[in-house]
């Protein structure tokens, strides 16, 4: 847990427009830290709710972290678990061990937001986070040589356990029932996408969909299929979507219902759909 005394200072600097600064507070507040980084400076913004960060530099010169003028909007352990990533990549980039290929560098570097090996005093991400930057891992271990797979296969069904705990359907099912018990909880209705967003304030690419689903009315959702999906695909596309979860806030939406879809050999997400168009709201079971 963050000192809230901590969290205090942290916005009176923001206050002062003193962010960089704000920025080397939260170094040495979870001890990050390495001789090659030689500071911050500021890089444009995706947009006003965006956050990127990149490490910029060599080992001879030293490694600069950009970052966005906006970062001090959002919460500060997702800052810290953010600059840590950075930092990973100039220990990557330095020394002895570098790592080569970027696939390799970021999936280490994902990995390390969820598990924090080295960086051990960075705050714990919250769960939505910890499924963003699990598959961003997952995505890059795919890419990987089968030589490289096999170096991080243990690493890789670690993985693969959280991000599988902490699903959606994990989070609001008792754990105690029946696997039939279970299933017969889910309730899994057909609906028609009306209209598709691109999802800017995602950290991932993502859509925000608005679906109807018939005498049940319309919902909001959001779906990370920008890789597989135009916009202009979608609309009018019947899905499948488990509409009595939690409501759940993910950045600036409402989501409330969950899309239904496989993960492909990339990791990508094929949306599930019925074999013939029928009823919106119409019950699978």
């Amino acid at each position: 847990m963050i000192n809230p005394e901590f969290i205090i200072k942290i916005e009176n600097l923001k206050k002062r427009n003193l962010t960089l600064e704000a920025l080397q507070e939260i170094l040495l507040q979870f001890d990050l830290h390495h001789p090659k980084f030689v500071g911050f400076a500021f890089r444009d913004e995706l947009n006003p709710k965006g956050l990127l960060l990149t490490a910029e530099g060599t080992e001879e010169t030293g490694i600069t972290i950009k970052v966005p003028k906006n970062i001090l909007d959002f919460d500060i352990s997702l800052i810290a678990n953010l600059l840590m990533h950075e930092m990973y990549h100039v220990y990557q980039r330095t020394g002895d061990n570098q790592i080569i290929t970027r696939e390799e560098r970021e999936w280490q570097a994902y990995r390390e937001m969820i598990f924090h090996e080295k960086f051990k005093n960075i705050p714990a991400l919250d769960e939505f986070y910890i499924r963003q930057f699990a598959e961003k891992a997952l995505t890059y271990y795919d890419r990987m040589s089968d030589l490289l797979q096999a170096k991080y296969a243990v690493e890789k069904i670690q993985l693969q356990k959280i991000l599988n705990e902490t699903h959606p359907i994990h989070q609001n099912l008792n754990d105690d029932v029946t696997n039939y018990n279970v299933f017969e909880k889910i309730d899994i209705r057909v609906g028609t996408i009306l209209e598709v967003n691109d999802f800017e304030e995602s950290y991932t690419p993502a859509y925000q969909l608005t679906i109807d689903f018939g005498i049940l009315g319309i919902k909001k959702s959001s779906a990370k299929i920008t890789d597989v999906y135009k916009k202009e695909d979608l609309i009018g596309r019947q899905i499948m979507a488990i509409i009595n979860l939690n409501s759940k806030e993910i950045e600036t939406l409402k989501s409330e219902c969950f899309v239904i879809g496989v993960l492909g050999n990339n990791q990508d997400i094929i949306l599930l759909d019925p074999a013939r168009k029928i009823e919106n709201g119409t019950k699978i079971g």
